[in-house]
């Protein structure tokens, strides 16, 4: 079994503020060039299942890349940006009160912010369920940066490169222990 996860494309951010779960925050023509790219490695994958997180970054980038490989994309809350009571602050003042923004900042832990392990249990619980449909399929996840980067660091037991908006890297499952990572994009 694979399962790809394709990080939503650049994203309209003008005031550059931290959007989180805030809506809008539409894809610019650059990040539909991204995802272009994304569905054209896919074309000939055969995905089973399509599921986006319910921002609308991510929605944009599955209904084009679902629009290409044939699936339409589900939503679902497992998938979404992390929960910070930050959201619509100026990025650069999230940066400036800590060097791994946001989740040491007293202000989004005493907000009841998200925190990696909460972040990191609800993507697990989701890939889980994708991985009891079928040993042979293969599965799209579009989520955002940081939940994907929670998971596949926990899952790989190791770092890796952050996936850049636009990002499409895969887990094959069809070994047992520690899938195989793949960066595509």
């Amino acid at each position: 079994m694979k399962i790809f996860f394709a990080r939503h494309g650049e994203y309209l951010n003008p005031k550059k503020l931290s959007p989180f779960q805030s809506p809008g925050f539409p894809l610019t023509d650059k990040g539909i060039e991204q995802v272009n790219l994304q569905a054209d490695k896919l074309i000939t994958e055969k995905i089973r299942t399509l599921s986006s997180s319910p921002i609308e970054r991510c929605v944009q980038t599955a209904t084009i890349i679902g629009h290409v490989i044939g699936l339409h994309p589900n939503q679902h809350g497992e998938l979404i940006e992390v929960g910070s009571p930050l959201l619509g602050m100026k990025q650069s003042a999230i940066a400036k009160m800590s060097a791994n923004p946001p989740y040491d900042i007293p202000a989004h832990i005493a907000g009841g912010g998200e925190s990696a392990e909460q972040i990191f249990t609800r993507m697990d619980s989701f890939v889980s369920k994708l991985k009891k449909m079928s040993k042979s399929s293969s599965h799209l996840i579009v989520s955002h940066g940081d939940p994907m980067m929670f998971f596949l660091r926990r899952v790989l037991k190791k770092d890796i490169r952050y996936i850049p908006m636009g990002g499409l890297v895969m887990l094959d499952y069809s070994q047992s222990g520690t899938p195989k990572y793949t960066e595509i994009i």
